[in-house]
């Protein structure tokens, strides 16, 4: 069975696209596809966003890279 970990990487917006910035904070658990999906929906969450320039990204990624 694949697993996935849940990762939150920060976003930059320079007025034209949306770049990397850098830092990204991945919840170390694994779980599977559907698990990790469900906590990362945009629906899931509450955000409170102030800044337009900056955002966060909920990913699911396989724990094994070579599933990618």
């Amino acid at each position: 069975m694949k697993t996935f970990l849940l990762v939150f990487s920060i976003w930059g917006f320079d007025g034209t696209d949306w770049h990397f910035v850098g830092n990204q904070y991945v919840y170390s658990e694994p779980m599977t596809e559907h698990q990790c999906s469900t906590i990362a929906n945009q629906n899931s969450w509450f955000a409170y966003e102030s800044n337009p320039f900056y955002k966060i990204a909920a990913r699911c990624m396989p724990t094994d890279a070579s599933q990618t």
